[in-house]
């Protein structure tokens, strides 16, 4: 019934998503045939066309998240996916900035044993090349005019645009003095903000790499304000800010020409990010390809290693077993019904 000429986009709350139905044009409800799930279908306006969203809400928490997400990617079937909202911030970042979420960290999984609580953070990420994109047009002409229109004293008088890591939990941050808090500095200490969605939304999204996806956050609060800035309207201002910057980078993608011709190390390097996103360490896959860890550049996170990685293959370095085709093959072992995978060209 469904193609991937569809755009998704997923929020939690309903001032979420009405920021995001308040950008199209022709909103009409669409309704799952088999579950009964509410989605909104609407047009978005580009220089070169029109192209249709869905947009759809998951209510909070990361189980919720994935549930909806993977409901709607196998109903829809999108070309693009982005999960947009609302974030507490937790560093560099003031009320009305955007957050570019190139990962996440969810920071609850663990073991508890002998008083001590060990975590085993899990990890996500976004799509390569529209993290990318994404930094590009937050730096654009583009961007500065729409930031500019949006801009709010009562907040702050300049939006500011970051890319980085989005911690992810089922809890509310609210004390700098909380031992959620000091948990979360301590294993996520390079997070700009903190949500309750974004781990659910990409761990889905990377057993479908051939779709691409995002997530993106609008800061509505800092830790310890949080109550004096909601009652401020400040997570209208943070999903309104967020909303106009999805669709400002839509219309730069031009997503009505999304069938370019892509390489096949452009799409290897989608794949890996998604199924490996801790990098060439995660599940020893670039030994186990036959690799040499000791000639990869490890001072970067996940996806920042495989694109130097796959470069370095492809210049015939990395070890002297390891290939492309090797590596797809160790993939393929690790997800053997990944249909991803077993249509890729070998």
């Amino acid at each position: 019934m469904h193609n991937n000429n569809y755009i998704l986009v997923l929020t939690a709350l309903p001032i979420e998503m009405d920021a995001v139905i308040n950008q199209l044009s022709d909103v009409e409800l669409d309704t799952h045939l088999d579950v009964g799930t509410d989605y909104y279908r609407g047009i978005y306006t580009l220089p070169t066309g029109k192209i249709d969203v869905i947009v759809g809400r998951t209510d909070q928490t990361n189980i919720n998240a994935a549930v909806e997400t993977e409901r709607a990617l196998q109903y829809y079937k999108p070309s693009h996916a982005f999960y947009v909202g609302i974030a507490g911030g937790l560093k560099d970042v003031k009320v009305g900035d955007i957050v570019i979420g190139a990962d996440v960290i969810g920071y609850e999984r663990g073991k508890a044993e002998d008083g001590m609580f060990k975590a085993r953070p899990q990890f996500g990420a976004s799509s390569y090349d529209l993290e990318r994109a994404a930094n590009s047009f937050a730096i654009s002409h583009s961007w500065k005019a729409i930031s500019t229109s949006l801009a709010d004293d009562k907040f702050a008088p300049e939006i500011t645009v970051l890319s980085g890591t989005i911690a992810s939990g089922e809890k509310v941050d609210a004390s700098y003095k909380s031992d959620l808090h000091k948990h979360i500095k301590k294993i996520a200490s390079n997070a700009l903000a903190i949500e309750m969605e974004g781990l659910g939304f990409l761990t889905v999204c990377r057993t479908r790499p051939s779709v691409k996806s995002l997530l993106l956050r609008g800061i509505s609060d800092l830790v310890n304000d949080k109550g004096e800035m909601d009652g401020k309207g400040s997570q209208l201002y943070a999903s309104q800010n967020v909303a106009a910057f999805l669709f400002g980078l839509i219309e730069k993608l031009d997503l009505l020409v999304i069938k370019k011709e892509t390489t096949r190390n452009d799409q290897l390097l989608e794949i890996v990010c998604k199924l490996y996103p801790r990098g060439v360490e995660d599940r020893r896959i670039w030994e186990r390809a036959g690799g040499d860890l000791s000639l990869v550049t490890l001072n970067t996170q996940g996806k920042g290693q495989w694109f130097e990685a796959v470069k370095l293959i492809e210049h015939g370095g990395g070890g002297t077993e390891i290939t492309l085709n090797n590596l797809i093959q160790v993939m393929k072992d690790d997800y053997p019904k990944n249909e991803d995978l077993n249509n890729f060209p070998v």
